[in-house]
């Protein structure tokens, strides 16, 4: 999209005409509260003007003094009235330390300065005044701890420079050029009295046609004698041109904030260059790796996955949702995907938390803060000079393999993608809008009270799993089993083949059966009778066999006794060992006796070998095993006969026993094969064959031996005369169900045959067809086990330390890179030269500006974080459009479009982060500054809107976070609300502006986190010192220490400046007391970690433990109560009450005087704006306050409601969980209660702004409670799927529950093992010792809620709004030690008074009379005065010891002693 021209010059215009309005060109004092006209210190002292600008030419450093507190006049003057002089000039003082002290808070630069002296001209283009300082000094203005007294400084780091806005007017009015100031005139960091008057000559020079001679004399004189600064009708009638112009060596110390100069310059250059565009489009072949080393919740993560693809992001962050961990996340990856980014934001706070978060990732080289060009050049160079000054630097060269980091980020994608995978299987319909987890409930539901097998064997591929199928199949189940459970009883008789059951006359079958089984049972005992007969011919061949091996055996061991018996005397023969050695067979040689002994050993051993071998070849012997010892073996064959002997006598058992297992339809022995056994095979085979032919029967006629064969034609027999025997008609019960039966398609009579033998077939098929169907849809991305998540956590841990390992190393290689091709290109110019800390014989001090110029692309990569301003941003970077990789902008609803174009167009990709629900750009200070507004009450609305007649809507967007969202830049919203410790402080915006978007943490520990504190004080002088009171009290009475020793942090924020300054300077005042020494220690410690005292306009951003409201209006001296609240009465008034009311932490007290039966009628008022805004939300807001302080859930609820009804999004809350969301969670609970008590069992329980499926509560203390979550969270499309699960688990586990997840994959495949141990999980839990959590109620008593009420002296409230309040006491101050006695004296009229005049430490003696003193009156040391005297009326009812503040004036006195 282009940016039209018209567009341009429009939002230049707005710039400009900011300008002309503001001090650098109207330093006209007139009513403005900030512009302080140095003549005025001549009310002091009448030389303190010309001291203070002799000073300033003079010294540094400047340390100036201003006080009064040595003025002492005569008595009955003292504090009179007529010195409002010096009270105004107090309250000017403390106006600009106020604002300056918050500008520097919200934006980190000083802004207090001096302007002087002034140029006074009309100009050329329209003939209006300027008038205008020509020289600017930054000067800091500070409090001393003296009475009256401040101090004006200024050191050698603060600037003097040319009314930089007054130079670039002249230029566009009238073509005049003026040079800033010469560094020459600046190298002793001072103008002195000369350099002054040769800037004034040279200005008139160049601006009037004509100038007298003795100008610079006339300048001297002037110099000498310093002048007011005239109103605007004095200028009026002079007659003045563009060429006559003079100046006045007047002077004013004012808020010099930036002028924006720099980024109307570069609107200039934008016009110049023409057809700046902003793309719209989505980037391509662009890659951003999304993971991240800081930790992000699912909203933050879907940022950083957005930014693969998005161009333009539009980050909506409501109050405390993690905005600047987002942007930290994003900065970090940015860095590791090797892009330059821009920060631009006018909040200090915010730049600053990103800084910081960067600097403690390790990376404080890869970024730089500059929010002021000149102050934080010093930070920029000295971060380069720490680097490039190191030795070697130049000779070193880093090493950036990337590789480690990217097989970290490839595991941590895998496992995310398995996660999600896993998310997406579970959410995945599978039957109508029935999802995984919805099916495994229904089925687990069945099987509850089901006992049967429910595993039938059938394909599930052959079900379409639709309604209608399953109805179908349903309904014939159940007219099946009907016919079948008729017929099953009878089943063990049936026999019948059913495919026989044909025809319709059951007689005819009835009767060919009973023939047929007749000639079955007559064969089948003739088969009977044979093999009887054979049993007798078998025992004769075996008896035959057995006689033949005992002849055999016989021959062998008698030739074996015969050489036994010839030996028997030979002891040689039985001595193997002696006959087979040496001495014995060279004997055998000569001796035929022995050699026959070795030959009849050689024969019985071979006949030993033969016996053996005999025996272990025979069927019906023992094997034997004979010994290399013819002794033993002797022994051997004796004991063997006993053996032979036995076998013999048992052989005939033997053989009937073999015969009983002899199969003789398969016997194929030729010995045993004779002609009766060929007849029983014959029979058999022709028996089995005649039964299978005709074919009556299913049962089994095909037994493999001839024993079994016989058992089943036998039972088949007596089958068919049992069931023809049965007296029930048993042949046409089966007829009629085999009709059924044989009806059915193939695959039903498969699913019919799997069910005959359930009991309940409908139950039975249902459990089948719903396992089927989660089965036929299973795969690996089902969740069964946290194991994935396990793994992420470790991979994510690893890649926090890589990730910033490899950016360092990266990034440090790159500057080491810019830095060489520096020195090739500039070979006179040293980087340590470009980068000077100060200005050297060769080489002067560039500034900041002039080292960017000079080579840009080393900046940026010494630097690839800038945070700055968008002042800054288009000083620096000016023309540079496209040449970040990311400009990102921070608190975009205050950032005006006209501020941030130029820096928005320096961005190739671009983040805006805001909050479209909180503060828009505001011009409310600027009227305050200007004096177009006195009372604060009168800004109710922003009364100067631009208005414009250009059409296109873009000229009209109020903030940058406007025009980003009228672009369609792409919405990415924030949900997890983490400030506010207890979810009441966030439920109001919540409710009333969020759409209870926002899912806020628990409290930790029970207590009130708002307390309201009614103060009914009154509203006087646009503030309300009875509620500044009661600030201080809480602050010494109600805020303790932590348990950590600490104090909490502490913010006040009131409605509008004049309540914040009176609270303030009631702490200043406090401070100057040793009697509040306890309460200023307070505020020192409290100060040192954050304290502030904010108005509602400059809070935004801020954020601490406890926030103290003001809301400051209320019923006026005279008993009104006007309803007007300055800027939230406004037209986006709810936005800055929704900043104010969401900086808490833990606690808010809120302070009013609005009454209650005004802000109690808080629905009407909200029916009247028809939203929730101006006075309607902040009435509701003072309802919710009061509902929640008095632990009024009711009211509190109703204040909620009703704000919902009246959002766009009408949704109510009640206090009741939600019944159980699926099938399975129903199932879970049920199989919980079987185990536990029901009363411990919660069910969707509503926390943090998740609703976990179940909650078992031990109602143990220091036991956790158990959340349940069943297969885990519902975000099954979303990218941070694997995120929401696991942020979940944090925050739970956070806040003292143990997370414990159940998968419905687990339950559907084993329920009885999944509930065991998730039985015994919380048994195991219950049988814990108590954990030691950490106690946190003791937090509470940091910010207690006995609230001291500090009623105002003025206060005219109507008695029914007091009713209620508690009872108030004057706690200001705590009395010192002094003598009193038992009825204290007051001073009355005629009272003679000893006081200590404490600003000077005197001790005077008056005497008040009632009468009118004309001149000093002593008498003995004691001075009359009148008792109407201010000193008089301070006095007039006090005590010995109080101390008192006299008029409007920082003055007191200390009651001593009454003289009466």
């Amino acid at each position: 999209m282009e940016i039209t021209e018209k567009l341009l010059i429009e939002l230049q215009n707005r710039l400009k005409v900011g300008s002309r309005r503001g001090v650098h060109l109207n330093a006209i004092p007139a009513r403005s509260r900030y512009k302080f006209d140095l003549t005025r210190l001549s009310h002091i002292d009448e030389n303190l003007p010309t001291n203070f600008i002799n000073a300033l030419l003079t010294e540094l450093p400047l340390k100036f003094k201003i006080s009064w507190k040595d003025n002492v006049p005569d008595l009955n003057s003292l504090f009179e009235d007529d010195q409002t002089q010096l009270v105004k000039i107090t309250k000017s003082f403390e106006n600009l330390i106020n604002q300056t002290d918050a500008i520097e808070s919200e934006k980190g630069i000083n802004t207090f300065g001096f302007g002087f002296p002034i140029l006074v001209r009309r100009d050329q283009s329209d003939n209006k005044l300027t008038v205008a300082p020509i020289l600017i000094w930054s000067l800091r203005i500070r409090r001393t701890k003296e009475f009256n007294t401040w101090e004006i400084l200024r050191t050698e780091d603060d600037p003097i420079y040319i009314n930089e806005v007054l130079i670039n007017h002249l230029q566009n009015d009238s073509k005049i050029e003026i040079n800033q100031i010469s560094t020459d005139f600046l190298d002793d960091g001072l103008i002195d009295k000369s350099e002054l008057l040769d800037i004034c000559v040279n200005i008139i020079e160049s601006i009037n046609s004509s100038i007298p001679d003795d100008l610079r004399e006339t300048f001297e004189k002037k110099l000498n004698q310093i002048k007011s600064i005239p109103d605007k009708k004095y200028y009026e009638k002079l007659p003045l041109t563009s060429n006559n112009s003079f100046i006045d060596f007047g002077g004013l110390f004012s808020i010099f904030e930036v002028q924006k100069q720099n980024i109307i310059h570069d609107y200039t250059n934008l016009l110049e260059l023409q057809g700046a565009t902003i793309d719209l489009e989505d980037m391509e072949e662009h890659t951003f790796q999304p993971i991240s080393s800081v930790e992000t919740d699912p909203s933050q993560q879907g940022i950083l996955h957005s930014l693969k693809a998005s161009r333009n992001i539009l980050i909506q962050g409501p109050p405390g949702t993690g905005k600047s961990q987002s942007l930290t996340a994003i900065l970090v990856n940015a860095l590791e995907n090797q892009k330059k980014t821009i920060v631009v934001c006018e909040k200090r706070t915010a730049l600053e938390v990103l800084h910081n978060a960067l600097n403690e990732k390790g990376l404080n080289y890869q970024c730089v803060l500059l929010k002021d060009i000149v102050k934080d050049r010093r930070v920029a160079v000295d971060s380069v000079r720490d680097r490039v000054d190191n030795s070697s630097y130049r000779r070193y060269r880093y090493t950036h393999s990337k590789e480690t980091l990217d097989n970290i980020i490839e595991k941590s994608k895998n496992l995310i993608d398995s996660i999600n995978k896993r998310h997406k299987k579970l959410g995945a319909n599978l039957v109508g809008n029935k999802n995984w987890t919805h099916i495994v409930g229904s089925f687990l539901s069945e099987l509850k009270d089901n006992s049967e097998d429910y595993n039938l064997d059938l394909a599930k591929d052959v079900f379409s799993y639709e309604s209608s199928e399953l109805n179908q199949l349903l309904e014939l189940i159940r007219k099946g089993q009907n016919l079948y459970d008729e017929f099953k009883p009878h089943l063990n008789l049936s026999f019948i083949n059913s495919l026989k059951l044909v025809g319709d006359n059951p007689f005819i079958i009835e009767q060919q059966i009973e023939e047929d089984f007749s000639i079955y049972r007559k064969e089948l005992k003739i088969i009977l009778d044979d093999i009887s007969s054979y049993e007798l011919e078998y025992y004769k061949i075996r008896n035959e066999q057995f006689n033949l091996q005992k002849t055999s055996i016989s021959d062998i061991e008698n030739s074996i006794q015969n050489i036994l018996t010839k030996h028997q005397a030979n002891n040689d023969f039985f001595d193997e060992e002696k006959t087979n050695g040496f001495l014995f067979k060279t004997i055998s040689i000569f001796s035929k006796e022995k050699k026959t002994t070795l030959t009849d050993q050689q024969k019985i051993n071979s006949l030993f070998e033969d016996y053996s071998s005999k025996i272990n070849h025979s069927q019906d012997f023992e094997s034997i095993v004979f010994s290399n010892s013819i002794k033993e073996n002797q022994d051997i064959l004796k004991n063997y006969k006993q053996v032979i002997e036995k076998i013999n006598n048992e052989f005939q058992s033997k053989i009937e026993n073999e015969y009983k297992f002899l199969n003789l339809i398969k016997s194929n022995e030729k010995e045993f094969d004779t002609e009766l056994l060929q007849k029983i095979k014959t029979d058999f085979n022709n028996l089995k064959t005649k039964i299978k032919e005709q074919n009556w029967t299913n049962k089994e006629t095909n037994g493999d031996s001839h024993n079994v064969l016989i058992s089943q034609i036998q039972a088949l027999v007596d089958s068919k005369e049992q069931f023809f025997a049965n007296e029930n008609d048993l042949f046409s019960i089966e007829f009629k169900w085999f009709q059924f039966y044989n009806s059915l398609s193939t695959e039903n009579r498969l699913i019919i045959d799997q069910l005959k033998e359930k009991t309940d077939w409908r139950k039975t098929f249902l459990i089948f067809y719903l396992n089927s169907m989660l089965v036929n849809s299973a795969n690996t991305d089902l969740p069964t086990n946290d194991n994935d998540h396990i793994e992420l956590g470790k991979s994510l841990s690893e890649l926090e330390k890589e990730q910033i390992k490899y950016i360092r190393e990266y990034w440090f290689s790159k500057q080491i890179d810019a830095t060489r091709e520096f020195d090739n290109k500039h070979p006179n110019l040293a980087v340590e030269n470009l980068y000077n800390k100060r200005a050297g014989k060769r080489h002067k001090r560039l500034s900041l500006r002039e080292i960017v110029k000079l080579d840009m692309d080393l900046f940026t990569t010494f630097f690839p974080i800038i945070l700055t301003t968008p002042d800054v941003a288009s000083n620096l970077f000016k023309g540079k459009n496209q040449y970040f990789d990311i400009v990102m902008f921070d608190e975009a609803s205050q950032l005006k479009l006209e501020d941030n174009l130029p820096a928005l167009l320096k961005g190739k990709q671009i983040i805006i982060a805001g909050d479209e629900h909180q503060m828009p750009p505001s011009n409310y200070f600027s009227k305050v500054f200007d004096g177009l507004i006195d009372d604060e009450d009168e800004f109710e609305d922003e009364i100067d809107k631009i208005k414009n007649d250009i059409s296109n809507s873009l000229s009209d967007c109020e903030s940058l976070l406007d025009f980003a969202s009228e672009l369609g830049f792409e919405k990415k919203h924030l949900d997890f609300h983490y400030r506010s410790r207890h979810p009441y402080l966030i439920d109001y915006s919540n409710y009333a502006f969020y759409n209870q978007r926002l899912k806020p943490l628990p409290n930790s520990f029970d207590y009130i986190p708002i307390n309201y504190v009614p103060v009914n004080g009154t509203y006087s002088d646009t503030s309300n010192d009875a509620e500044a009171e009661t600030i201080l009290s809480i602050i010494d009475n109600n805020i303790s220490r932590l348990p950590n020793g600490e104090y909490p942090t502490v913010g006040v924020a009131t409605f509008n400046i004049n309540q914040r300054n009176l609270i303030l300077g009631k702490i200043n005042e406090r401070r100057k007391f040793e009697k509040y020494r306890d309460f200023n220690d307070k505020i020192v410690e409290l100060e040192e970690n954050g304290f502030f005292v904010k108005n509602l306009e400059n809070i935004q951003g801020d954020e601490r433990d406890v926030i103290i409201l003001s809301t400051t209006y209320g019923i006026n001296k005279e008993g009104k109560f006007a309803q007007r609240f300055g800027s939230i009465n406004h037209q986006k008034g709810y936005k800055l009450l929704n900043v104010i009311v969401t900086r808490a932490k833990y606690k808010v007290y809120v302070c009013s005087s609005i009454p209650e039966d005004v802000f109690l009628n808080y629905k009407e008022h909200l029916v009247n704006e028809s939203s929730n805004n101006r006075r309607g939300a902040l009435y509701a807001y003072l309802a919710y306050s009061k509902a929640v302080s008095e632990q009024d859930n009711e009211a509190r609820i109703s204040v909620l409601n009703t704000l919902a009804e009246n959002s766009t999004k009408n949704t109510t809350i009640d206090n009741l969980n939600e019944d159980l969301e699926s099938p399975f969670e129903e199932e879970v609970y049920e199989a919980l209660t079987e185990h536990f008590d029901e009363k411990n069992i919660i069910p969707q329980l509503q926390f943090a702004g998740f609703r976990i499926d179940m909650v078992y509560d031990t109602k143990h203390i220091g036991l956790p409670k158990i959340a349940i979550e069943c297969d885990g969270a519902s975000y099954h499309s979303s990218q941070e799927a694997y995120l929401h699960d696991s942020h979940r688990q944090k925050i739970l586990e956070g806040h003292g529950f143990v997370f414990h997840r159940i998968w419905s994959t687990n339950w559907w495949r084993n329920p009885q093992k999944e509930t065991k141990k998730l039985v015994e999980f919380i048994r195991s839990i219950e049988n814990s010792s108590p954990s030691i959590f950490e106690d946190k109620s003791k937090t509470g008593l940091a910010f207690t809620d006995n609230i001291t009420i500090v009623e105002n002296e003025l206060s005219k409230v109507s008695q029914h709004l007091k009713k209620d309040l508690k009872q108030t006491i004057q706690a200001v101050s705590r009395k010192e030690e002094v003598k009193t006695t038992l009825f204290k004296e007051t001073i009355t009229v005629n009272s003679k008074v000893k006081v200590n005049y404490l600003n000077i430490n005197k001790d005077l003696k008056v005497h008040l009379v009632d009468q009118i003193v004309s001149k000093v009156e002593k008498s003995n040391g004691v001075q009359k005065i009148n008792i109407k005297t201010p000193l008089g009326v301070a006095l007039n009812g006090k005590s010995v010891g109080d101390t008192v503040k006299i008029g409007g004036l920082d003055k007191y006195v200390r009651i001593l002693e009454i003289m009466n």
